[in-house]
């Protein structure tokens, strides 16, 4: 999957959640995890989104996301997402994959979300 479309998903599943739809969010959830991944922490990271909405777990960030967080406390854990990833790094380099992958793809959402959230 090219990161274009990796963004443009990304940027759709925000959408869905800014609207506080959780069916629809869950749908197109299921949808992308019927395409390739580029690897398993992308995967981990869409089935780990899936489970808390499906489940309604509401201390997951992304159940919070969907019931309608602001984009102040949105933006605040875009910035400490950002900076864990950085930790990560400094602290365990044989954590990169995660740092790059995992916690990149809440990253961009976030980021997306907040934007969405603004307007």
């Amino acid at each position: 999957m090219s990161g274009s479309e990796k963004i443009l998903d990304l940027q759709t599943l925000a959408k869905t959640l800014v609207s506080k739809d959780r069916k629809k969010a869950l749908s197109f959830i299921r949808k992308r995890l019927n395409k390739t991944f580029n690897n398993e922490y992308e995967h981990l990271v869409w089935k780990g989104w899936e489970r808390a909405l499906n489940r309604k777990e509401s201390m997951s960030l992304i159940y919070k996301l969907v019931n309608g967080m602001t984009a102040k406390d949105a933006k605040k854990a875009f910035q400490d997402l950002k900076k864990k990833r950085s930790e990560i790094l400094i602290r365990d380099h044989t954590q990169i994959e995660l740092s790059k992958q995992y916690i990149h793809q809440w990253v961009q959402l976030l980021g997306f979300y907040s934007e969405f959230c603004s307007e």
